[in-house]
């Protein structure tokens, strides 16, 4: 159990230190050295969401960050390393349920 902690602890610091570039699965995994299916399980029982789910959440907080210091929606998106402002709409939407636009101005 220890070296799953370990495991779980080094891809959450991988990903936190990867965020802009938006990393899959397999990079994850591999830094971890672990398959990509063994390490999506692990990382699901010790975080309760998925791999996936966890970095949406940190990009959302940081396009709210963002968003909050009023910069404009588009270099937000590609801030925190995604492809098109469509995606921060989604994401943002997903987590707030307002667009970022709306967001901004109410934050």
């Amino acid at each position: 159990m220890r070296l799953d902690y370990d495991k779980v602890k080094m891809a959450l610091e991988y990903v936190q230190s990867h965020a802009a570039q938006q990393p899959t699965l397999a990079p994850v995994a591999e830094a971890v050295s672990l398959s990509p299916a063994h390490f999506h399980r692990v990382f699901r029982r010790w975080d309760g969401i998925s791999p996936k789910r966890w970095l949406q959440f940190l990009t959302a907080a940081e396009a709210k960050r963002l968003l909050r210091a009023s910069i404009p929606v588009l270099d937000a998106a590609y801030a925190v390393g995604l492809s098109d402002p469509g995606r921060l709409h989604d994401l943002i939407v997903s987590a707030e349920a307002v667009t970022p636009g709306e967001f901004q101005i109410e934050n």
